[in-house]
């Protein structure tokens, strides 16, 4: 007896051939894409590390630039006066008062950044007293700071800091605060804070010791490390003793932040000055 043969349906054809066209892929589409997931991951990256390498080029030529009128200000340094020279004090008596001004004006940044400091008067006090202090304009001997040292110049610091104060504590919003603390701030007692902190003065003198000791690492800088260094390593000593004393400025912030900004400072009003010095004998 023959065995019979089943024939496929033609129902089970088309679902066999349904099935290989979903298993296999089209040789026309895989050769038709442009490139592969990987290639296109592959070719992102390296555009990545091309924009990189760009950028990393640009900074380093902005940093050159940068470097190099830096070096340019700072070379001024080495016409600065020298001692018992007509313009030593005028000069560095202004290089003194910006340096001075600069110390003032990020003190009352940090004051207005942090009102918390309000709710402990003692160190407060010290504070806005150091802020209003006017910047000492120095005296036609060798002193560009207040000193601590003598009584007289200290009087003339409290005197100042006196006459501005009142106007500072009006603008002093202390509305968040009981009202144990806010009259602390009252501008009328302005006279009393400036009595306070004459009687402790330890965070004061910190900040006008501070002041002195940058004076005289500029003007030791100026005057004797640039002929005995060299102008590179003498204003590196500078930055490092700038930015120590800015660090140690206050225990209550650090000031270090602000080293190459101060350095900036010093080096424009050495320049702007010798500029008005040299102008003197055109103008008469």
């Amino acid at each position: 007896m023959g065995e019979l043969i089943m024939m496929p349906s033609r129902n089970s054809e088309a679902q066999n051939a349904h099935r290989s066209a979903e298993t296999e892929t089209p040789i026309c589409e895989a050769t038709s894409s442009p490139m592969s997931s990987d290639d296109s991951a592959e070719a992102a990256e390296v555009a990545a590390n091309e924009n990189e390498v760009a950028h990393r080029a640009e900074v380093v030529c902005i940093r050159r630039e940068e470097r190099s009128a830096e070096a340019a200000d700072i070379a001024v340094w080495k016409s600065a006066p020298r001692e018992r020279t007509p313009s030593y004090f005028p000069v560095y008596s202004s290089v003194s008062k910006a340096m001075q001004g600069a110390l003032r004006g990020w003190v009352g940044e940090w004051f207005q950044e942090h009102p918390e400091i309000l709710l402990r008067p003692h160190t407060a006090y010290a504070i806005l007293v150091y802020k209003c202090t006017h910047p000492f304009a120095g005296k036609a001997t060798n002193i560009f700071t207040y000193d601590i040292q003598q009584t007289e110049a200290l009087d003339r610091a409290f005197a100042s800091a006196a006459h501005r104060l009142g106007g500072l504590l009006k603008t002093i919003d202390t509305k968040r605060f009981s009202w144990l603390t806010r009259e602390h701030y009252f501008a009328y007692r302005s006279k009393e804070v400036v009595k306070y902190v004459a009687r402790n003065r330890r965070a004061l003198y910190k900040m006008l010791n501070v002041e002195t000791v940058l004076m005289n690492s500029i003007l030791k800088f100026a005057v004797v490390d640039i002929n005995k260094l060299g102008l590179a390593e003498a204003y590196s000593v500078l930055r490092r003793e700038v930015h120590k004393n800015l660090k140690r400025f206050s225990d209550e912030f650090d000031l270090s932040q602000h080293t190459d900004e101060l350095l900036r400072i010093i080096t424009n009003a050495l320049l702007t000055k010798q500029a008005a010095e040299m102008a003197l004998p055109l103008a008469a």
